[in-house]
């Protein structure tokens, strides 16, 4: 089994060793900073147990189950899960359960030595070698950061916005183009719809990362900026990683995961400032239409020692299952 979780949305599939789906279920959010332990593990368990169900099989069937979960950088988030799943004996064996950060690598890199750089609604990188030493960059939230990430975006969009708006800064598309977003005419409306947006879902505000790539396209000065930095960022968490966990009989691949390389100006940007600091590397295409099951089945093959042709099997009938 394979559970694919995430801030709006949770799928599980059961699939045979040839890679085939024999069921899916899909859920809610199992993202637990936003919507809390308990209703994230709700939405967890019910994507999981129907899956099973619908696959004909009992749950003590299930050989190995792997879960890529959002939120879980703490050992006491990851216990929280586990020890939910265990009390229910939905498995022969305890689950695998990895961060969602750990399944984007597999994705990049199949499990090969390198490094996924990871910028949707947040922003982290995490790489491994052949001597299966890791290490991570980034990843500590939009209070902390989150550089390159859409909340990021969205952070400098609203600030060049505000500065637009009182006289302190340079003349933007940005701002009208927030305004516009909103459906609002007075700037000051802003302030009440960023904070309770903030209190409600922060990750909502990353939608406003399209409003500055469009700003950018249209050739505005101030958001190409904003990109081209996010870009440079994603590259430096990717430099942090490959100068923790580089060895010299390696050959790396770099690769960025995520909705925010969309944007044609930050994945130039990212792309240039990769071969910049890390020459030595190969560079994957950022994985824009990015879907996680893939690095879970991945996961999969290492674990179970398949052959990875069953990857593209299983994203092929995920596919099936998401255009249905």
């Amino acid at each position: 089994m394979l559970v694919e979780g995430g801030k709006t949305k949770t799928l599980s599939i059961v699939v045979d060793e040839h890679g085939c789906i024999l069921g899916y279920s899909l859920s809610g959010s199992s993202g637990w900073t936003t919507i809390g332990f308990d209703k994230a593990s709700e939405n967890l368990v019910e994507s999981i147990v129907s899956a099973v169900r619908k696959s004909s099989l009992k749950a003590n069937e299930i050989d190995l189950a792997i879960l890529g979960l959002p939120d879980i950088d703490t050992e006491e988030a990851k216990e929280y899960f586990a020890k939910r799943l265990k009390s229910l004996g939905l498995f022969k064996v305890d689950a695998i359960i990895v961060p969602d950060f750990v399944i984007a690598y597999y994705a990049v890199t199949l499990g090969d030595p390198g490094i996924a750089v990871i910028a949707g609604t947040g922003s982290i990188a995490y790489g491994r070698n052949s001597r299966n030493v890791s290490a991570r960059a980034g990843g500590w939230g939009w209070f902390g950061g989150d550089e390159g990430s859409a909340i990021w975006i969205a952070m400098k969009a609203v600030e060049a916005a505000g500065k637009y708006f009182n006289g302190r800064g340079p003349k933007t598309l940005i701002g009208k183009k927030i305004l516009s977003f909103f459906n609002i005419e007075n700037p000051l409306q802003l302030i009440n719809i960023v904070y309770s947006r903030v209190r409600e879902d922060v990750g909502e505000l990353g939608q406003l990362a399209r409003v500055v790539d469009e700003a950018a396209e249209e050739g505005d000065q101030l958001a190409q900026e904003i990109l081209i930095e996010g870009g440079r960022e994603l590259a430096l968490m990717a430099k942090a990683v490959y100068d923790k966990i580089y060895i010299s009989e390696d050959a790396f691949v770099v690769g960025g995961v995520g909705s925010v390389y969309s944007s044609r100006t930050l994945r130039n940007s990212f792309i240039e400032n990769i071969k910049r600091y890390l020459p030595n590397v190969g560079v994957v295409e950022p994985i824009t239409q990015y879907m996680p099951i893939k690095g879970l089945a991945a996961l999969l093959t290492e674990k179970l020692h398949l052959p990875r042709g069953i990857v593209e099997s299983v994203v092929e009938g995920v596919h099936r299952i998401s255009v249905k």
